[in-house]
């Protein structure tokens, strides 16, 4: 079975994201759906379809300087210090300001970015051009800066389907007309879907776009303003039976909420302090929508065979103890969560479990998760196997969880180092360069615990040996 990817929402930390990309891309981990929103969405496009240099340039090189581009996005510290906002991204809105805007996102690719007066000397220049920059901004703008045309300049929109051969790609958004969360498909995205699905509140004006199908004009907003996690947008992931889903998400991780620092920050802690609720609530839903999927299942189950209690007795009890066991097997798979719970929360729920249900052989190392996570991680993996072989590999539910698919967080907060929580949302160049080196080192970790499941779910082997990975 094929491996899911949702990339989540949270702007600043794009290079966390793409830097986990990179070490994946490279462990030749490949994906049969990715689902994207907010900062996911450019991730993933920079993945999916970056723009060349060159129409003779390979894919793979291509995708790889793409993502480690990211880490230059930042502002030099020195200027950040003064005005910490990136000037370079965030735009000021008008017509003028917006004509002007390729000339200027191109005068700021030309300037090198490898050494410290490169950056600083690129920054200063794009700052006093930012500064010149008019605009029309007033008290009836509906928003502060234009909509973020320089995606144009790193994402290939004219080969996005080519370059994604089979995965399924989306994008979420927000309509305003339809009052409902929608996706773009694959077929359908352009720089003007990712326009609208980057209006976020307040920051962006909500953008115009008409459907070339109907010819109708709808409004939309930022899909991550409302769901942060399309775990499963139109059912894609069911649709093509993924068992294991990778998320990207660091908006759901209470320690971005803090005491702001100033204004800037309180402004920003204003915007992350719901999404992260949100995103917490989005792998909830997704998980209760498995649950309860697999108990009406259970109940079928168990109805369609009691016709045999009368007739066939014997098969009627050997009939009933796999559909018990089905259940049983996917009580455990949804205890022991993803890669990446809350340890303390978790050992609480699975000691509560095992009073319940004793069970030697899984108390054995849930204990392992507040001392030793390699080792849980691993003996987590070879008890879900064996666990399904004993069941016989068959599908707990194949609709939305079969026996051996799962939810895998990529465990970004183990590998952020505690003192550097207030800053993750900066947009300074140490911190943007810093969380790529961080995603990279993530990535290669997980690559190392979760090896056996990835080439399992893709019938491949992963580049490079196994190796052992702290955390």
């Amino acid at each position: 079975m094929p491996i899911g990817l949702v990339l989540g929402g949270g702007a600043p930390n794009l290079p966390l994201m793409s830097g986990a990309l990179l070490a994946l891309d490279e462990a030749g981990v490949e994906f049969q759906v990715i689902s994207t929103t907010g900062a996911g969405m450019l991730a993933g496009l920079l993945y999916a379809s970056p723009q060349k240099a060159a129409p003779d340039d390979a894919l793979a090189s291509t995708r790889r300087d793409a993502l480690k581009a990211t880490r230059l996005m930042g502002i030099d510290d020195l200027i950040y210090h003064f005005m910490p906002i990136n000037f370079k991204i965030f735009q000021k809105p008008g017509p003028i300001a917006e004509a002007l805007a390729p000339a200027f996102n191109t005068f700021l690719s030309s300037f090198p970015r490898e050494r410290r007066d490169q950056r600083l000397m690129g920054d200063w220049l794009s700052l006093v051009v930012a500064t010149m920059m008019p605009s029309n901004l007033s008290t009836k703008s509906k928003g502060l800066c234009q909509a973020p045309s320089w995606i144009e300049a790193m994402v290939d929109f004219d080969d996005l389907v080519k370059n994604l051969g089979e995965t399924r790609f989306r994008l979420g958004a927000y309509s305003v007309e339809d009052r409902d969360e929608i996706t773009f498909n694959r077929e359908d995205i352009t720089i003007d879907h990712c326009k609208a699905a980057l209006a976020m509140p307040f920051i962006y004006e909500p953008y115009k776009l008409r459907d070339p199908k109907t010819g109708e004009e709808k409004t939309y907003l930022e899909g991550s303003a409302f769901d942060p996690l399309k775990l499963d947008p139109d059912d894609v992931m069911v649709e093509h039976d993924v068992d294991t889903i990778i998320f990207f998400d660091i908006l759901g991780h209470r320690r971005l909420i803090d005491e702001p620092r100033d204004l800037t920050d309180a402004w920003v802690q204003s915007i992350i302090a719901p999404l992260t609720r949100l995103a917490e609530n989005s792998v909830t839903a997704f998980k209760s929508k498995r649950a309860q999927h697999a108990r009406d299942r259970f109940l079928t189950q168990m109805d369609r065979i009691m016709d045999l209690a009368e007739s066939d007795p014997e098969a009627f009890q050997k009939q009933r103890k796999q559909v018990r066991n089905d259940k049983e097997l996917y009580e455990l798979v949804d205890l022991l969560g993803s890669a990446d719970v809350d340890l303390a929360a978790f050992d609480n729920r699975a000691q509560a479990y095992l009073d319940l249900k004793p069970d030697p052989e899984l108390a054995e190392f849930v204990g392992l998760a507040l001392t030793d996570y390699r080792a849980f991680v691993l003996k987590r993996e070879a008890f879900l196997k064996k666990r399904e072989k004993a069941l016989g590999g068959k599908s707990v539910c194949r609709k939305t969880h079969s026996s051996r698919s799962e939810l895998l967080r990529m465990p970004f907060r183990r590998h952020i180092p505690e003192e550097h929580w207030p800053n993750v949302l900066d947009w300074s160049h140490s911190n943007m360069s810093m969380l790529f080196d961080i995603g990279y080192e993530t990535g290669k970790s997980f690559v190392a615990n979760h090896r056996e499941r990835l080439e399992s779910s893709m019938g491949k082997t992963l580049a490079g040996e196994p190796e052992l990975a702290s955390v």
